[in-house]
């Protein structure tokens, strides 16, 4: 499945010193892949199951895969912040006020689509919207119709 963001983009929000701090466990001062699968790649799953609570539980329902494939800005962005954060806590480290800070406001503005229904800018609902908005049209008609 595609996820928001790429370890590549997770590597640019820590900075080189700071991935290589979090994530290089044999201390030869590179992250080689298997590093990544183990260090970097889950929090990038995890941060993409966080998005993806958000937009399921939104009112309608984001169509997931849609979502996963538009490779939008907003949920990419957060998706590196979440992702960013939970590298930082693996192995109980303190994560720096700058990750903290753009974590709490992401789970914010995650918990505002979820429970609130704010729209994600610049993301359509996908096929579920539709379906409402043909529901919409056809409840109108029917108000019309003796």
């Amino acid at each position: 499945m595609t996820e928001y963001c790429t370890a590549a983009q997770v590597s640019n929000r820590l900075k080189a010193a700071g991935y290589a701090h979090l994530a290089d466990d044999d201390g030869d001062g590179s992250v080689e892949a298997d590093e990544i699968t183990a260090n970097i790649t889950p929090c990038i799953e995890w941060a993409g199951a966080q998005i993806d609570y958000a937009l399921v539980n939104h009112e309608p329902p984001y169509d997931l895969s849609s979502a996963r494939a538009a490779g939008n800005t907003f949920l990419r962005t957060i998706a590196v912040d979440i992702a960013a954060w939970a590298v930082f806590t693996n192995g109980g480290r303190d994560v720096p006020e700058s990750i903290q800070a753009a974590y709490d406001r992401d789970m914010e503005m995650l918990n505002a689509i979820r429970e609130d229904g704010d729209i994600v800018p610049g993301l359509s609902g996908g096929v579920l919207e539709a379906v409402k908005d043909q529901q919409y049209v056809f409840e109108n008609i029917s108000e019309l119709i003796p």
